[in-house]
């Protein structure tokens, strides 16, 4: 999320406070309340809630990662809105991890257009969407993981801009539609803890496919792969970094096609700026204590976009960076608020989120 948290973010980190010294004594489950208030031009006012529950495995028993829960809820004086479920759920000693995602949103967005030359002039379009994302994984191996998922994604435009580029319906996706995908992946991850991440390495690899037998209206194929590495130069002080490829063949909804930027990816540029069929970026961050349960960071990506894997080195690269505070939710699991400010070349922004980038 972009600009439009800001006054939430401060109502935020004030209740972190006092979660935050709530954890010196030990509690199985954890829920905080976080009150969303924004403004952007696209948006006017918004409000809203977003509530984030931690249950954790305690003492007995093998160790096991704590399962965490996430709603919001926001709704704006442009009688838009968004609706978001979260959670995750991990078994005894981690022998199983099920996710589950769905969300409900009519919001605005951009369009630049598609591939690395995109303009700097943009579109607005507002599409109603409708999602459910389910996976789940079964360790196979102390660090190893083989999972399955299942996606379903039904969006409406609602509006587009008269004689714009998504005006006509000749953009795939422009005109919404279902898209039903089948996922198989595999996922090493030898980190310590999955939020505050110190040291330890996260690799996945990811293949789905879309089409009508599934349900959907989009035959499509993807691949992604995705690696992060965690070190910790000192005391408190870590360098993180990561390296992801997406690429995709087929009639894919310009919606879906790989992208950079966003609140993870390259931030500095709006989510939707650049896409293509194919995407690689690389960013490194590095992370230290400040005070009390506020640290802060340092970051810069470079990425790029092209309509093959191959061709990725012909494309130029879009370079972005900036500084950020994070300030600790919960003690005992590491959950905390991240406050981004980044600059790009023909962009820059504010975000504000729960967790780290990656």
């Amino acid at each position: 999320m972009t600009t439009r948290s800001v006054l939430g973010a401060l109502a935020l980190a004030v209740l972190c406070t006092g979660a935050v010294r709530a954890q010196d004594e030990p509690s199985r489950h954890r829920v905080f309340p976080v009150p969303i208030l924004g403004y952007t031009p696209e948006t006017s006012l918004l409000l809203g809630i977003a509530v984030v529950g931690v249950t954790s495995p305690g003492d007995a028993g093998p160790e096991t990662r704590p399962s965490t829960g996430l709603a919001t809820a926001t709704y704006t004086l442009k009688s838009q809105y968004s609706a978001s479920l979260w959670g995750e759920r991990w078994t005894s000693g981690d022998r199983w991890h099920l996710t589950v995602e769905t969300w409900i949103s009519r919001v605005p967005s951009y369009y630049h257009g598609i591939g690395g030359d995109a303009t700097d002039t943009s579109e607005t379009y507002t599409p109603q969407t409708a999602a459910l994302i389910a996976t789940v994984q079964r360790r196979v191996a102390r660090h190893l993981f083989a999972g399955v998922g299942y996606a379903v994604r039904h969006a409406r435009m609602v509006e587009t801009e008269p004689g714009g580029r998504l005006a006509d319906g000749v953009v795939p996706g422009s005109r919404g539609g279902t898209t039903s995908s089948l996922l198989v992946d595999g996922v090493w991850d030898s980190r310590e803890a999955i939020y505050r991440t110190q040291r330890g390495l996260f690799a996945r690899l990811a293949l789905a496919t879309s089409g009508g037998a599934l349900g959907g209206k989009f035959d499509f194929l993807r691949m992604t792969a995705d690696v992060r590495s965690y070190r910790a130069l000192r005391p408190g002080v870590v360098l993180a970094a990561q390296a992801m490829v997406d690429a995709v063949s087929g009639t894919v909804p310009f919606e879906l096609l790989p992208k950079l930027g966003g609140q993870n990816l390259l931030r500095g540029f709006t989510e939707p700026r650049f896409r293509d069929e194919a995407m690689a970026a690389a960013q490194v961050e590095v992370r230290a204590p400040l005070r009390g349960i506020v640290s802060w960071a340092a970051f810069v990506g470079a990425g790029s976009v092209a309509s093959t894997l191959a061709r990725l080195d012909d494309e130029r690269s879009r370079v972005a960076g900036g500084l950020g505070l994070r300030f600790l939710l919960d003690r005992n699991e590491g959950l905390q608020l991240r406050v981004d400010y980044a600059l790009a070349r023909g962009g820059g922004g504010l975000y504000v989120a729960a967790g780290d980038a990656f």
